[in-house]
Protein backbone atom coordinates (compact mmCIF):
# COMPACT_ATOMS: atom_id res chain seq x y z
CA UNK A 1 0.00 0.00 0.00
CA UNK A 2 1.31 3.44 -0.92
CA UNK A 3 0.55 6.17 1.56
CA UNK A 4 1.03 9.83 0.85
CA UNK A 5 2.02 11.45 4.13
CA UNK A 6 1.60 15.17 4.39
CA UNK A 7 4.45 17.48 5.26
CA UNK A 8 4.59 18.00 9.05
CA UNK A 9 4.08 21.71 8.47
CA UNK A 10 0.67 21.08 6.89
CA UNK A 11 -1.20 20.84 10.16
CA UNK A 12 0.47 23.90 11.63
CA UNK A 13 -0.85 26.28 8.95
CA UNK A 14 -4.04 28.25 9.33
CA UNK A 15 -6.08 28.41 12.48
CA UNK A 16 -4.07 26.94 15.37
CA UNK A 17 -7.11 26.80 17.64
CA UNK A 18 -9.03 24.83 15.00
CA UNK A 19 -6.19 22.34 14.73
CA UNK A 20 -6.08 21.88 18.52
CA UNK A 21 -9.82 21.21 18.51
CA UNK A 22 -9.33 18.60 15.80
CA UNK A 23 -6.46 17.01 17.73
CA UNK A 24 -8.74 16.66 20.76
CA UNK A 25 -11.53 15.28 18.60
CA UNK A 26 -9.24 12.63 17.08
CA UNK A 27 -7.87 11.76 20.54
CA UNK A 28 -11.41 11.27 21.84
CA UNK A 29 -12.44 9.07 18.88
CA UNK A 30 -9.30 6.93 19.42
CA UNK A 31 -10.09 6.54 23.12
CA UNK A 32 -13.77 5.71 22.59
CA UNK A 33 -13.38 3.58 19.46
CA UNK A 34 -16.55 5.13 18.08
CA UNK A 35 -17.57 8.37 16.34
CA UNK A 36 -20.96 8.25 18.06
CA UNK A 37 -19.56 7.91 21.59
CA UNK A 38 -16.88 10.53 20.92
CA UNK A 39 -19.43 12.99 19.53
CA UNK A 40 -21.53 12.67 22.70
CA UNK A 41 -18.51 13.59 24.83
CA UNK A 42 -17.52 16.44 22.51
CA UNK A 43 -21.05 17.83 22.25
CA UNK A 44 -21.27 17.73 18.44
CA UNK A 45 -23.18 15.57 15.99
CA UNK A 46 -21.61 12.32 14.73
CA UNK A 47 -21.84 13.53 11.13
CA UNK A 48 -19.98 16.76 11.97
CA UNK A 49 -17.25 14.78 13.73
CA UNK A 50 -16.91 12.40 10.77
CA UNK A 51 -16.55 15.39 8.43
CA UNK A 52 -13.80 16.89 10.62
CA UNK A 53 -11.84 13.65 10.61
CA UNK A 54 -12.30 13.11 6.87
CA UNK A 55 -11.01 16.63 6.22
CA UNK A 56 -7.85 15.86 8.21
CA UNK A 57 -7.41 12.54 6.41
CA UNK A 58 -7.68 14.29 3.04
CA UNK A 59 -5.16 16.89 4.17
CA UNK A 60 -2.75 14.17 5.29
CA UNK A 61 -3.34 11.93 2.32
CA UNK A 62 -3.91 8.91 4.58
CA UNK A 63 -6.69 7.38 6.66
CA UNK A 64 -6.27 7.92 10.40
CA UNK A 65 -8.90 5.33 11.35
CA UNK A 66 -9.72 1.86 10.11
CA UNK A 67 -13.51 1.58 9.82
CA UNK A 68 -14.67 -1.68 11.41
CA UNK A 69 -18.03 -3.43 11.38
CA UNK A 70 -18.49 -2.05 14.89
CA UNK A 71 -16.63 1.17 15.65
CA UNK A 72 -13.20 2.34 14.51
CA UNK A 73 -9.56 1.93 15.51
CA UNK A 74 -6.39 3.84 14.70
CA UNK A 75 -4.69 2.76 11.49
CA UNK A 76 -0.93 2.22 11.40
CA UNK A 77 -0.49 5.72 10.01
CA UNK A 78 -3.10 7.00 12.47
CA UNK A 79 -1.08 5.71 15.43
CA UNK A 80 1.92 7.75 14.27
CA UNK A 81 -0.11 10.93 13.86
CA UNK A 82 -2.02 10.27 17.10
CA UNK A 83 1.25 10.28 19.06
CA UNK A 84 2.12 13.56 17.32
CA UNK A 85 -1.28 15.07 18.18
CA UNK A 86 -1.23 14.13 21.88
CA UNK A 87 2.31 15.46 22.09
CA UNK A 88 1.06 18.85 20.90
CA UNK A 89 -1.80 18.77 23.41
CA UNK A 90 0.58 17.86 26.25
CA UNK A 91 2.85 20.76 25.29
CA UNK A 92 -0.12 23.13 25.31
CA UNK A 93 -1.26 21.88 28.74
CA UNK A 94 2.26 22.37 30.05
CA UNK A 95 2.38 25.91 28.62
CA UNK A 96 -0.95 26.70 30.30
CA UNK A 97 0.46 25.37 33.57
CA UNK A 98 3.57 27.56 33.28
CA UNK A 99 1.43 30.65 32.64
CA UNK A 100 -0.77 29.77 35.62
CA UNK A 101 2.35 29.38 37.80
CA UNK A 102 3.49 32.84 36.70
CA UNK A 103 0.14 34.19 37.87
CA UNK A 104 0.48 32.38 41.18
CA UNK A 105 -2.43 30.03 40.44
CA UNK A 106 -1.83 26.36 39.73
CA UNK A 107 -4.49 24.80 37.48
CA UNK A 108 -4.88 21.70 35.36
CA UNK A 109 -5.82 18.06 35.57
CA UNK A 110 -3.61 15.13 36.52
CA UNK A 111 -4.60 11.91 34.75
CA UNK A 112 -3.54 8.79 36.63
CA UNK A 113 -3.69 5.11 35.71
CA UNK A 114 -2.89 2.88 38.67
CA UNK A 115 -2.86 -0.71 39.87
CA UNK A 116 -6.03 -1.34 41.88
CA UNK A 117 -4.48 -1.52 45.40
CA UNK A 118 -3.29 2.10 45.18
CA UNK A 119 -6.80 3.42 44.56
CA UNK A 120 -7.83 2.65 48.14
CA UNK A 121 -6.29 4.70 50.92
CA UNK A 122 -2.88 5.70 49.59
CA UNK A 123 -3.81 7.63 46.45
CA UNK A 124 -6.94 9.38 47.82
CA UNK A 125 -4.85 10.68 50.73
CA UNK A 126 -2.09 11.93 48.44
CA UNK A 127 -4.62 13.63 46.13
CA UNK A 128 -6.38 15.27 49.08
CA UNK A 129 -3.06 16.60 50.42
CA UNK A 130 -2.12 17.98 47.00
CA UNK A 131 -5.51 19.65 46.47
CA UNK A 132 -5.30 21.37 49.84
CA UNK A 133 -2.41 23.34 48.39
CA UNK A 134 -3.73 23.49 44.82
CA UNK A 135 -7.55 23.41 44.91
CA UNK A 136 -7.91 24.24 41.19
CA UNK A 137 -6.13 21.07 40.11
CA UNK A 138 -8.46 18.14 39.40
CA UNK A 139 -7.62 14.46 39.12
CA UNK A 140 -8.77 11.54 37.01
CA UNK A 141 -7.96 8.04 38.28
CA UNK A 142 -8.52 4.76 36.43
CA UNK A 143 -7.31 1.29 37.43
CA UNK A 144 -5.79 -1.44 35.30
CA UNK A 145 -3.05 -4.02 35.01
CA UNK A 146 0.49 -3.27 33.83
CA UNK A 147 -0.30 -3.77 30.14
CA UNK A 148 -3.38 -1.55 30.12
CA UNK A 149 -1.65 1.18 32.15
CA UNK A 150 1.28 1.23 29.71
CA UNK A 151 -1.20 1.49 26.85
CA UNK A 152 -2.97 4.42 28.53
CA UNK A 153 0.36 6.20 28.95
CA UNK A 154 1.31 5.67 25.32
CA UNK A 155 -2.03 6.83 23.90
CA UNK A 156 -2.19 9.94 26.07
CA UNK A 157 -5.04 8.86 28.35
CA UNK A 158 -2.76 9.03 31.41
CA UNK A 159 0.03 11.39 32.45
CA UNK A 160 1.33 9.03 35.12
CA UNK A 161 1.10 5.31 35.81
CA UNK A 162 1.55 3.86 39.30
CA UNK A 163 2.15 0.18 38.67
CA UNK A 164 2.52 -2.82 40.95
CA UNK A 165 4.92 -5.36 39.41
CA UNK A 166 5.31 -3.43 36.10
CA UNK A 167 6.17 -5.03 32.77
CA UNK A 168 8.79 -3.17 30.69
CA UNK A 169 7.30 -1.46 27.63
CA UNK A 170 9.07 0.45 24.87
CA UNK A 171 8.22 4.15 25.07
CA UNK A 172 7.45 4.08 28.81
CA UNK A 173 10.03 5.21 31.36
CA UNK A 174 10.22 4.82 35.14
CA UNK A 175 10.42 8.02 37.20
CA UNK A 176 10.35 6.55 40.71
CA UNK A 177 10.77 2.97 41.86
CA UNK A 178 10.59 1.07 45.14
CA UNK A 179 10.88 -2.53 46.26
CA UNK A 180 8.21 -2.50 48.91
CA UNK A 181 7.10 -4.94 51.56
CA UNK A 182 3.88 -6.98 51.50
CA UNK A 183 1.54 -6.94 54.50
CA UNK A 184 -1.36 -9.15 55.58
CA UNK A 185 -4.94 -8.09 56.23
CA UNK A 186 -6.33 -10.33 59.00
CA UNK A 187 -9.40 -10.53 61.18
CA UNK A 188 -9.33 -8.89 64.59
CA UNK A 189 -8.01 -11.23 67.23
CA UNK A 190 -5.79 -13.11 64.78
CA UNK A 191 -2.05 -13.43 65.25
CA UNK A 192 -0.37 -10.48 63.56
CA UNK A 193 2.94 -12.26 62.88
CA UNK A 194 2.63 -15.49 60.91
CA UNK A 195 5.10 -18.10 59.78
CA UNK A 196 4.70 -19.53 56.26
CA UNK A 197 3.39 -22.93 57.42
CA UNK A 198 0.53 -21.16 59.24
CA UNK A 199 -1.01 -20.21 55.89
CA UNK A 200 -2.51 -23.69 55.85
CA UNK A 201 -4.74 -22.65 58.78
CA UNK A 202 -6.26 -19.73 56.85
CA UNK A 203 -8.67 -19.14 54.00
CA UNK A 204 -6.66 -17.00 51.56
CA UNK A 205 -7.89 -14.17 49.34
CA UNK A 206 -5.58 -13.65 46.36
CA UNK A 207 -5.30 -10.98 43.63
CA UNK A 208 -6.88 -11.74 40.26
CA UNK A 209 -5.09 -14.42 38.27
CA UNK A 210 -2.60 -12.94 35.79
CA UNK A 211 -1.93 -9.69 37.65
CA UNK A 212 1.63 -8.84 38.62
CA UNK A 213 0.96 -9.25 42.34
CA UNK A 214 -0.68 -12.65 41.80
CA UNK A 215 2.23 -13.87 39.67
CA UNK A 216 4.66 -12.77 42.40
CA UNK A 217 2.72 -14.60 45.10
CA UNK A 218 2.18 -17.76 43.03
CA UNK A 219 5.91 -17.96 42.32
CA UNK A 220 6.74 -17.52 46.01
CA UNK A 221 4.23 -20.17 47.12
CA UNK A 222 5.56 -22.65 44.55
CA UNK A 223 9.20 -22.07 45.53
CA UNK A 224 8.39 -22.35 49.24
CA UNK A 225 6.13 -25.40 48.59
CA UNK A 226 3.27 -23.85 50.49
CA UNK A 227 -0.25 -25.26 50.27
CA UNK A 228 -2.74 -22.40 49.91
CA UNK A 229 -6.48 -22.70 50.53
CA UNK A 230 -7.75 -20.01 48.19
CA UNK A 231 -11.39 -18.99 48.63
CA UNK A 232 -11.58 -15.81 46.55
CA UNK A 233 -9.85 -13.77 43.84
CA UNK A 234 -10.26 -10.00 44.17
CA UNK A 235 -8.21 -6.85 43.57
CA UNK A 236 -9.91 -4.83 46.30
CA UNK A 237 -9.80 -5.20 50.08
CA UNK A 238 -12.29 -7.71 51.42
CA UNK A 239 -13.67 -7.66 54.99
CA UNK A 240 -11.94 -10.44 56.96
CA UNK A 241 -15.31 -11.95 58.00
CA UNK A 242 -15.99 -13.06 54.38
CA UNK A 243 -15.01 -16.53 55.64
CA UNK A 244 -16.29 -18.27 58.79
CA UNK A 245 -12.70 -19.46 59.30
CA UNK A 246 -9.55 -17.41 59.72
CA UNK A 247 -8.93 -15.46 56.51
CA UNK A 248 -6.15 -13.28 55.23
CA UNK A 249 -5.33 -11.13 52.23
CA UNK A 250 -1.97 -9.97 50.88
CA UNK A 251 -1.56 -6.24 50.21
CA UNK A 252 1.39 -3.96 49.29
CA UNK A 253 2.31 -2.10 52.48
CA UNK A 254 2.65 1.25 50.67
CA UNK A 255 -0.99 1.03 49.52
CA UNK A 256 -2.36 -0.10 52.88
CA UNK A 257 -4.32 2.22 55.16
CA UNK A 258 -4.56 0.80 58.69
CA UNK A 259 -7.58 3.03 59.49
CA UNK A 260 -9.56 1.57 56.58
CA UNK A 261 -8.60 -1.95 57.60
CA UNK A 262 -9.81 -1.30 61.17
CA UNK A 263 -13.10 0.12 59.85
CA UNK A 264 -13.56 -3.13 57.93
CA UNK A 265 -13.13 -5.13 61.14
CA UNK A 266 -9.57 -6.22 60.43
CA UNK A 267 -5.99 -5.59 61.42
CA UNK A 268 -2.63 -5.45 59.67
CA UNK A 269 -0.07 -8.20 60.07
CA UNK A 270 3.10 -9.59 58.53
CA UNK A 271 4.39 -12.96 57.43
CA UNK A 272 7.98 -14.10 57.68
CA UNK A 273 10.04 -14.58 54.50
CA UNK A 274 7.68 -12.73 52.14
CA UNK A 275 9.08 -11.44 48.84
CA UNK A 276 9.19 -7.71 48.14
CA UNK A 277 7.02 -6.20 45.43
CA UNK A 278 8.18 -3.82 42.72
CA UNK A 279 6.35 -0.48 42.59
CA UNK A 280 7.02 1.97 39.76
CA UNK A 281 5.77 5.43 38.86
CA UNK A 282 5.97 5.78 35.08
CA UNK A 283 5.36 8.23 32.27
CA UNK A 284 5.67 8.27 28.50
CA UNK A 285 9.32 8.46 27.52
CA UNK A 286 10.80 11.78 26.41
CA UNK A 287 7.72 13.95 26.95
CA UNK A 288 7.66 16.73 29.56
CA UNK A 289 4.90 16.29 32.13
CA UNK A 290 2.19 18.95 32.57
CA UNK A 291 3.14 21.26 35.43
CA UNK A 292 0.50 19.92 37.83
CA UNK A 293 1.54 16.31 37.15
CA UNK A 294 5.22 17.18 37.65
CA UNK A 295 4.40 18.77 41.02
CA UNK A 296 2.43 15.68 42.03
CA UNK A 297 5.46 13.53 41.17
CA UNK A 298 7.54 15.69 43.51
CA UNK A 299 5.05 15.00 46.29
CA UNK A 300 4.99 11.25 45.62
CA UNK A 301 8.79 11.10 45.63
CA UNK A 302 8.66 11.52 49.41
CA UNK A 303 6.77 8.20 49.61
CA UNK A 304 8.05 6.14 46.66
CA UNK A 305 11.73 5.36 46.54
CA UNK A 306 12.39 7.57 49.56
Amino acid sequence: MTVCVANSATLTKGNTVRHLQIYRAIKTVAEQGSFRKASELLGISPSALVRQVKAVEEELGAEIFDRLSVGVRLSTVGEIYHRHFIGHLAELDRANGIVADMKGVRIGQVNLAVSAPFSLGFLPKEIAAFRERHPRVSFSVVTGDSDSINEMLLNGQADLGLILEPKPRSGVETILQEHGSISLVLGKGSKTVLYPHELEDHDVILPTNGTGMRNLLDTHFAQARLNIHQILEMDTLVPPHVSPLLSLQFWPTLALDADIVQQMGGQVGIMQSMPRCNIALCQIEGRPLPIAAARFVSQLSAKIGA
